[in-house]
C-alpha cells in the first residue's frame, strides 16, 4: 500500500471524534519575564488531552472504522503505554474489549493506568520487534482484530486532527515541531499542516539514542536501529512504520536530534515556566527549540504529546536537568 492520507480524510476523522476528545489549547512559552508578550515558542498541550496524551484521537478513529461485529469481539495491539490507555478508554466507551501487549520494561504507572481503563495487559519480554508477532498470535487465538498501530492508516489519519487544530488555531505559525517514534503522529501532523499551510516548516524531533526515523530518512527506507537508550520511553520504536514513513518523506522538512540532557532541561522549563507537566517523550519536541536545534526566530508550535509521568520520573528529570 503506497497511498498517502488526504486532508479530506483528516477532516472527516476529526469531525467524527466524540466530545470526550478535547480540543487542547496552544499555550505561549516564555523563557524569562522580558519575553512575555513576545513569545516565539508555543505549546500544543496534548498533556491535557483525555487519558493524558494525543493517542486517543487515533484510537477512536481506528475503532470507528471497524465493523460492529469486530468491535464486539475486541482488539489487540501493542503499546508502550499511551496508546494502551487510549484504546482502553475508547474501548470502554464503544463496548470493545481491548488487550495490549507491552514490553516488560514498560512504566508501571502506564501499566496500572491501562488496566484502570479496563484493558488487559500481556507482557512479551524486552524485544521491541517481538511485540507485533505476539499481537497476531493473541488475535488468532481469541478471534480478536489485530491492530498494527505502526501501519494502520486510520491511526495516522486520526493523529492528523492534532495538526489540523494547530493550523486552524494558529494560522500564522512558521514551524511545527513534533516528536517521532514509529512515525504516526509526525505523519498525521505533517500531512495536516502541509496540506493546509504549505509554507510552514514541519520538523521531527528524536532523542539521539532513539533515532530510527532519522537514520531511515538518511537511508531512504524504514531501517531498524540496533540500539535504544533514552529516558523518553514513549518513543520506543526501533524502526518507523512503512506507512507513516512515506508521509515523513513527503511532509517533514527535517528531523533534528536532542540529547537526554536537552530533554530533561526542556521538562524543567515547561514545568517551571509554562506550568506544563510533560512526560519525557512529551518534552522532546520543545527540547528541539529550547536546545537551539531549530531556528528560534520563527513562530513555533511544539507538540507536547503527553503528560503521563510518575513522581519518580519527574524527580529524575529534574535531577538530570540540574547536572
Amino acid at each position: 500500500m503506497d497511498r498517502i492520507i488526504t486532508l479530506a480524510e483528516i477532516k472527516k476523522a476529526r469531525a467524527a471524534l466524540p466530545p470526550a476528545v478535547r480540543r487542547t489549547p496552544i499555550i505561549p512559552f516564555s523563557s524569562d519575564s522580558p519575553e512575555v508578550g513576545a513569545e516565539r515558542l508555543f505549546l500544543k498541550a496534548e498533556n491535557l488531552q483525555v487519558t493524558g496524551a494525543y493517542k486517543v484521537r487515533a484510537a477512536f478513529t481506528i475503532l470507528a472504522a471497524l465493523s460492529p461485529e469486530e468491535r464486539a469481539k475486541g482488539v489487540v495491539l501493542t503499546s508502550s503505554g499511551n496508546f494502551a490507555q487510549a484504546f482502553g478508554f475508547a474501548g470502554g466507551l464503544m463496548g470493545t474489549p481491548v488487550t495490549v501487549v507491552m514490553l516488560d520494561r514498560t512504566s508501571p504507572y502506564k501499566v496500572a493506568a491501562t488496566e484502570g481503563y479496563g484493558a488487559e495487559v500481556v507482557f512479551c519480554g524486552d524485544d521491541a520487534l517481538g511485540r507485533q508477532p505476539a499481537v497476531e498470535r493473541i488475535a488468532g487465538e481469541r478471534g480478536m482484530t489485530a491492530i498494527d498501530t505502526w501501519e494502520e492508516p486510520m491511526g495516522t489519519t486520526g493523529h492528523g486532527s492534532l495538526g489540523l487544530e494547530i493550523a486552524e488555531d494558529m494560522p500564522e505559525v512558521e514551524t511545527v515541531l513534533v516528536p517521532v517514534s514509529s512515525g504516526g503522529v509526525a505523519a498525521g501532523v505533517g500531512a495536516a499542516i502541509k496540506e493546509t499551510l504549505p509554507g510552514v516548516r514541519v520538523v521531527g524531533v528524536q532523542p539521539e539514542r532513539a533515532n530510527a526515523a532519522y537514520v531511515s530518512l538518511q537511508k531512504g527506507e524504514p531501517t531498524a536501529i540496533d540500539y535504544w537508550d533514552s529516558i523518553a520511553d514513549g518513543l520506543s520504536a526501533v524502526r518507523p512504520g512503512a506507512f507513516p514513513f512515506r508521509h515523513l518523506q513527503k511532509y517533514l522538512d527535517e528531523i533534528v536530534l536532542v540529547s537526554e540532557a536537552d530533554i530533561a532541561r526542556a521538562f524543567r522549563s515547561l514545568l517551571m515556566r509554562a506550568k506544563i507537566m510533560a512526560e519525557p517523550a512529551g518534552a522532546v519536541a520543545a527540547a528541539g527549540f529550547l536546545s537551539g536545534k531549530v531556528d528560534t526566530g520563527r513562530k513555533t508550535v511544539a507538540c507536547v504529546t503527553g503528560g503521563n509521568v510518575t513522581a519518580e520520573m519527574a524527580q529524575k528529570m529534574m535531577e538530570m536537568a540540574g547536572e
